[in-house]
C-alpha cells in the first residue's frame, strides 16, 4: 500500500524529494539516499541503526512518528540545517513496519513566515493536543489542506492518512456531513457536536488554530466513535452516583481501566496479531478465552479489550478463581440477600457479576472453578440472569465475560473437571499469549519499559543494563514470563548502585543458569567444530570452511533473535548492511559451502 501509493505521488505536494530516509518500526535509521546522507552531513557507518531522534531535532514530530501520524510540510532542525519534512508510515499486512521521512526543501533562516509556516511551528511544539493517540485527531491548514491526521480518524472514514495528507478536506466526506472546520475557521469560534461520518454518528470537537490574532488552521478530535455511548455514561452516572467521583472527565480524564492498547508493549510478529485481532473483537459482546503461561499477562489483556469496548467507560470487574475459597465463591459472584444466612450483612452483598453491570467482568483461572459453580456460571452466559443467595428473584445482568486460564482445559473436560458445555460457551473468541521465551526480539523494549517505570518509582536514573547482564536476560529461559522479569528488575532496582545495572545485581539464580547454559554450549560447540574440521580437511579450502562457519554463525544470530535482522547484527557485531551483505553473498553462492549442522 505505501510503495505504490506513495511513489506515484512523489511526496504529499506532488514534488519530488530531495532525499528520503527509511525507518524501522523503531525509528531507527535502515537506508537513505545519497542527497538524504548529504543534506545530513554524517557518515553513513556512523548513521545506520541510529535513532532519527538522535540525528534531527524533530519537536513533537518525533511523538507524532512513534504514534504512526503522517504529517506534511514539517520542519526538522539537522545540524543547524532546518529542513522541510513529509512523514508516512509503512504498513505491511496491515502492521506499521517503519517509516519514510522525505526531505522536500532546505529552509533559510530569514525566510519570511507566513501563516502556513507559523502552523509549522505550532505542529512541531505541540504537545498536549497529541495526547489523545487513541480518538480520532486531524488538522488542516487555512486552506482546508489536510497537515495532519491520525490512524483513528482515518478509520472512521474507511481510509488511510497516507491517502489523506496532503489533499483537501472535504475529497474524504462523500459519505459524510461536510466537515464543519472550514465553517470554524471561518468564524474563528469553536464548536462542539454531533456529525454524521460514513454512516456513524459520532461526538466531535471543533476549534480553530490562532497565532497572533490570525487563524492559521483549525484542529479536529473525535471525542467519541458512537454517540450512545455518552447515553451509556449517562446512565451508568444516574444508576450509581458514586462512579462520580471516578469518572472525572470522560473524554479525557480518570477512567475505569487502568490500560490499554498502548500498554502492551512489543513489536513480536504474534503480539501484534494479537493486538490487531484484541481490536477487531472489542467491538462486540462475544466471550473472550485468554489462554498463556502464567505471567504472560492475561490481565493486561483483559483491562486492554475493556478499553478498546463501546464498555469502556462501565465498571472493569475482576476476580481470582483460584483465589476464593469454593464456600465464598459463589456469594462473591452472585452476591446475597439480607438475612440469607448467619452473619450476612445488612442490606445484603452485590456480587461480582452485578458490579459489572453493563460493562466486563475478568474471570481469571478459570479452568480451577469447582464443578457445583460451573452449573450456575453457565446458566448466567445462557440467560444473562442470576439469583442471589438468599434469593428467589432473578436478575438481569448485561455483562461481557472476558475468562484466562494456564490450565489444559481440554484434559480438563476429559478427565470430567470442566464442564463441556460451560467450555464452549467461553471458547467463543481465544486469543493465546506467547511465553516471553516465544517473543525474546521483544525483551529489549519489555525491559526498557519496567526500567522507566521502576526509574520513577524509585526516583532513580538507571540508564538501563550493561552488556553482561542483558546477555544473561537474553539467554535466560523465563519460566515465570513476563511477571518475573518485572520481579527481576525490581529487585536490581533495590540493589543497584550506578547508571546501570551489572550482573551482581541480578538474582543468584539467572547468572548460574547463563554460566551452566555457556559451559555447555561451549563444550558442544567445540566438539562439533572439531568433527567437522576433521570430516572436511582434504576435500574443501580453508576459504569453503570459513564460509560455512560465517553462514552458521549468522543463521544462528537471526534464529536467536527470531528473524529481527537488526538484533542480529547487533549480536554478531556488524552492521546491518553488513549482515545484508553476507545473507547475499550466501544466496549468491546457493548458500555457500554446505554448512556444518547442530
Amino acid at each position: 500500500m505505501y510503495s505504490t501509493e506513495y511513489s506515484e505521488r512523489g511526496t504529499f505536494n506532488g514534488e519530488p524529494p530531495l532525499g528520503i530516509i527509511r525507518l524501522d518500526a523503531e525509528l531507527r535509521i535502515v537506508s537513505f539516499d545519497e542527497i538524504a546522507g548529504g543534506l545530513i552531513g554524517i557518515s553513513p557507518e556512523k548513521l545506520m541503526g541510529q535513532l532519527i531522534e538522535h540525528v534531527a531535532d524533530l519537536g513533537n514530530l518525533g511523538n507524532l512518528m512513534h504514534s504512526s501520524i503522517s504529517f506534511s510540510s514539517q520542519i526538522a532542525v539537522v545540524r543547524d540545517k532546518r529542513i522541510l519534512c513529509d512523514y508516512v508510515p509503512i504498513l505491511e499486512e496491515g502492521r506499521v513496519t517503519g517509516g519514510a521521512l522525505s526531505l522536500l526543501e532546505m529552509l533559510r533562516e530569514e525566510t519570511a513566515r507566513g501563516p502556513s509556516d507559523e502552523l509549522k511551528v505550532f505542529l512541531r511544539s505541540a504537545g498536549a493536543l497529541m495526547d489523545l493517540d487513541h480518538n480520532g485527531v486531524i488538522i488542516i491548514d487555512r486552506e482546508g489542506t489536510v497537515v495532519m491526521v491520525n490512524q483513528s480518524f482515518a478509520e472512521v472514514l474507511d481510509t488511510t492518512p497516507q491517502a489523506m495528507i496532503g489533499k483537501h478536506i472535504h475529497q474524504f466526506y462523500a459519505n459524510c456531513s461536510p466537515s464543519r472546520m472550514p465553517f470554524v475557521m471561518d468564524t474563528g469560534k469553536p464548536e462542539i457536536s454531533s456529525h454524521y461520518m460514513n454512516g456513524k454518528e459520532v461526538f466531535a470537537s471543533r476549534f480553530p488554530l490562532i497565532k497572533a490574532g490570525k487563524v492559521i488552521g483549525c484542529m479536529g478530535k473525535i471525542l467519541f466513535k458512537d454517540i450512545r455511548e455518552i447515553t451509556l455514561i449517562a446512565n451508568r452516572l444516574q444508576a450509581a452516583p458514586e462512579f462520580r467521583n471516578r469518572v472525572c472527565n470522560v473524554a479525557g480524564g480518570e477512567s475505569l481501566f487502568k490500560y490499554d492498547i498502548n500498554s502492551i508493549i512489543g513489536q513480536n510478529r504474534h503480539i501484534l496479531e494479537l493486538k490487531k485481532t484484541l481490536l477487531r473483537v472489542a467491538g462486540k459482546n462475544s466471550n473472550v478465552l485468554l489462554r498463556g503461561e502464567s505471567g504472560t499477562g492475561k490481565e493486561l489483556f483483559a483491562h486492554a479489550l475493556h478499553a478498546a469496548s463501546p464498555r469502556r467507560y462501565a465498571p472493569f470487574v475482576k476476580l481470582n478463581c483460584a483465589a476464593i475459597p469454593e464456600n465464598l465463591l459463589e456469594s462473591e459472584l452472585f452476591g446475597y440477600a439480607e438475612g440469607a444466612f448467619t452473619g450476612a450483612k445488612k442490606g445484603g452483598h452485590t456480587g461480582k457479576f452485578e458490579q459489572a453491570h453493563t460493562g466486563t467482568i475478568f474471570l481469571d483461572e478459570i479452568g480451577d472453578m469447582p464443578l457445583y459453580m460451573q452449573v450456575k456460571m453457565l446458566r448466567v452466559l445462557q440467560e444473562r440472569e442470576l439469583t442471589q443467595i438468599g434469593s428467589t428473584k432473578p436478575k438481569m445482568v448485561d455483562v461481557r465475560v472476558v475468562a484466562a486460564t494456564n490450565s489444559n482445559l481440554e484434559r480438563l473436560v476429559k478427565d470430567g473437571k470442566f464442564r463441556e458445555d460451560l467450555y464452549y460457551r467461553l471458547n467463543v473468541v481465544v486469543l493465546t499469549i506467547p511465553a516471553l521465551r516465544e517473543r525474546m526480539d521483544d525483551i529489549d523494549s519489555i525491559t526498557k519499559n519496567f526500567i522507566d517505570q521502576f526509574n520513577s518509582e524509585f526516583g532513580l536514573q538507571v540508564q538501563g543494563l550493561d552488556p553482561g547482564a542483558m546477555d544473561v536476560i537474553r539467554h535466560y529461559n523465563w519460566p515465570g514470563n513476563i511477571r518475573e522479569l518485572r520481579n527481576v528488575i525490581e529487585s536490581a532496582f533495590n540493589l543497584v548502585t550506578g547508571p546501570f545495572i551489572r550482573c551482581e545485581h541480578l538474582p543468584a539464580e539467572l547468572s548460574k543458569s547463563f554460566s551452566n547454559t555457556r559451559i555447555q554450549s561451549e563444550y558442544v560447540s567445540e566438539k562439533w567444530m572439531e568433527d567437522y574440521i576433521h570430516a572436511c580437511l582434504g576435500k574443501k579450502s580453508v576459504n569453503e570452511i570459513m564460509d560455512a562457519f560465517e553462514k552458521v554463525l549468522v543463521n544462528q544470530a537471526i534464529e536467536r533473535c527470531s528473524g529481527n535482522k537488526l538484533l542480529a547484527a547487533q549480536l554478531l557485531g556488524i552492521s546491518r548492511p553488513g549482515l545484508y551483505k553476507k545473507l547475499q553473498k550466501f544466496i549468491g553462492n546457493d548458500g555457500g559451502a554446505d554448512g556444518p549442522s547442530l
